[in-house]
């Protein structure tokens, strides 16, 4: 590294004890703010060893107390790689891409990197595509410290200045598994399709596809369904046996202002409410198409325009909400990110990977 003894000097002097230290973090930001004002490129400092490198890297794109293993082999795979001066360039830049609606142009150094972060490093409660991300953004990767210090609490991926960003990383685009949805909301959702399920005697497959729900929506939007609901609970209302009090108060509970025909519009108020809550907790979603090893696409969408597109209505599920399994809820992609007309619905396979945030 190419230090003039006028910037050793005024390292020595900005640090607390006098001494410099290259494996300081706090001393290395120092180094680091010396260097801008003198206009040096910082690539002169992160290439020269592993060691200096693993340090910015995690100063500069790591938020505080976010780990990352395996930086030291990445240096030495970019120091191995034909393209290093590029590579190095990137990281060491000032500049990024910024944060835009629809697919991201990404050069083909912009994927060699993503190919090396993703062998070479491991993001702690988190995936390695965050620290790419953050390098080719310019923001921090955070997500193990990004929730309540559990992984299905995390919120946020990346953060890029003030903007929060939820990351996937999926071999294919089919189907997205946008994750957890609230707890309160998911267990009021499944309850209500119980009794729906129960009262209709429309039976709904475990893992809750959009058609069964629809399905369903469709046995108990019937007016005759409607008719006999209304008879049912007016029988029942005053009725001594505790079994059948019981059904009429869960039953009524579902009735806005008692009203047997709003009883689809409950569950659709539930569900958009649901996902406006879960996607709402940041500002950006970002969703790349490529996987463990290489990367195709990368898609950003911002989370009003997601919560917009999931929108139910009409007594039907959104075509790009594909099924709530277990606890998430998966998302069609090609609907979603490309605008495409849905198609007929499939099962929900396991044929892609992604952060499990």
């Amino acid at each position: 590294m190419k230090v003039t003894d006028e910037i050793l000097n005024e390292w020595s002097f900005r640090c607390h004890d006098g001494i410099v230290d290259l494996n300081d973090p706090k001393k290395l930001r120092i180094l680091k703010e010396i260097l801008d004002e003198n206009g040096i490129n910082l690539n002169e400092a992160i290439d020269s060893d592993a060691v200096t490198f693993e340090n910015f890297i995690l100063e500069k794109y790591a938020k505080e107390g976010q780990t990352i293993n395996g930086l030291q082999n990445l240096y030495n795979a970019i120091n191995n790689n034909p393209q290093k001066e590029d590579l190095f360039n990137i990281i060491g830049s000032n500049q990024g891409k910024s944060l835009t609606q629809g697919e991201v142009n990404l050069s083909d150094i912009d994927k060699t990197l993503f190919s090396l972060i993703m062998q070479f490093t491991s993001v702690t409660n988190g995936e390695p595509s965050e620290l790419w991300f953050a390098i080719i953004f310019k923001g921090k990767a955070e997500g193990g410290v990004g929730g309540k210090g559990k992984k299905s609490d995390i919120v946020s991926d990346v953060s890029v200045g003030d903007e929060q960003v939820s990351l996937k990383n999926y071999t294919q685009i089919d189907t997205l598994d946008f994750g957890t949805l609230p707890k309160t909301e998911l267990l009021d959702l499944k309850r209500l399709l119980t009794i729906y399920s129960i009262i209709s005697g429309a039976e709904l497959n475990t893992s809750l596809t959009r058609n069964s729900i629809n399905n369903l929506f469709n046995e108990i939007s019937t007016g005759e369904f409607q008719q006999d609901l209304q008879e049912y609970l007016t029988d029942i209302k005053n009725s001594p046996n505790k079994i059948q009090q019981r059904i009429y108060t869960s039953i009524k509970q579902l009735l806005p202002e008692d009203n047997v025909k709003e009883i689809v519009n409950e569950f659709i108020s539930l569900i958009n409410n649901a996902i406006k809550i879960k996607v709402i907790k940041v500002n950006w979603w970002g969703i790349i198409v490529g996987g463990k090893k290489d990367i195709k696409n990368l898609y950003l969408i911002p989370s009003e325009d997601v919560t917009s597109k999931l929108f139910s209505s009409n007594k039907q599920l959104n075509p790009a909400v594909t099924q709530i399994k277990g606890q998430n809820l998966f998302i069609n992609g090609n609907i979603l990110l490309l605008n495409q007309k849905p198609t007929e619905e499939k099962s929900l396979d396991e044929d892609y990977y992604e952060d499990e945030n």
